[in-house]
C-alpha cells in the first residue's frame, strides 16, 4: 500500500478528533455532574434551604454542561501553530508519516491500538489519548477501499 495526500488543515475536524480523543473522560464528568445535581435534589427534600443542595446543584449542572464545550475549547487553543498549515500524509505497509511545513511525526503501524471508522475520516490510535485522523476527502474510492483492507487486516478481531 503506498497512499499519499495534500491534508488541508480543518479546525472543524480537529475539533471533531479533540471531541473523540476527550469523549470517555468527559462522560465520567457528566455521570459524576448527575450525581451531584441528585445529591442536590435529594438535599433539597430533606432540607429546603440547604446552602449546600443549591451549590451541588449548579456544580454539576456545569459538569453535565460546561465542561465537555471548555475542555475541547481549551485543547483547541493549546494546538501548535505549526499544524495550521496543512500537511502531507503518507501511508505506506509500515508507517504513517505526518510532514507538516516545520515538523514531521512517524508512527509505525505496529503499534496501532485500534482504528474506528466514521463516514468522513478514520481515527487511528495509537494509545489511549494519541489519534490520527485520516480524512476520506483527499482519498480516491480505491484508496479508501486499499486502506479500510489494510487497516481490517491489522486489528485483532474485536476491536
Amino acid at each position: 500500500m503506498q497512499i499519499s495526500m495534500w491534508v488541508p488543515y480543518d479546525e472543524n475536524q480537529l475539533r471533531r478528533t479533540l471531541q473523540f480523543i476527550l469523549r470517555p473522560q468527559l462522560r465520567l464528568i457528566r455521570v459524576l455532574g448527575g450525581v451531584l445535581v441528585a445529591l442536590g435534589v435529594a438535599l433539597l427534600a430533606v432540607k429546603p434551604l440547604s446552602s449546600l443542595a443549591y451549590v451541588a446543584m449548579i456544580l454539576g449542572l456545569l459538569f453535565v454542561v460546561a465542561v465537555a464545550p471548555i475542555t475541547v475549547a481549551l485543547s483547541m487553543r493549546m494546538q501548535s501553530n505549526v499544524i495550521r498549515d496543512g500537511f502531507h500524509m503518507t501511508l505506506d505497509d509500515e508507517w504513517v508519516t505526518l510532514t507538516y511545513p516545520l515538523a514531521e511525526s512517524r508512527f509505525r503501524w505496529a503499534g496501532l491500538g485500534r482504528a474506528i471508522e466514521t463516514p468522513e475520516v478514520w481515527y487511528v490510535m495509537f494509545g489511549k489519548l494519541q489519534a490520527i485522523t485520516i480524512p476520506k476527502d483527499p482519498m480516491t474510492e480505491e484508496q479508501r477501499t486499499t486502506f479500510a483492507a489494510f487497516v481490517n487486516g491489522l486489528q485483532p478481531a474485536g476491536k
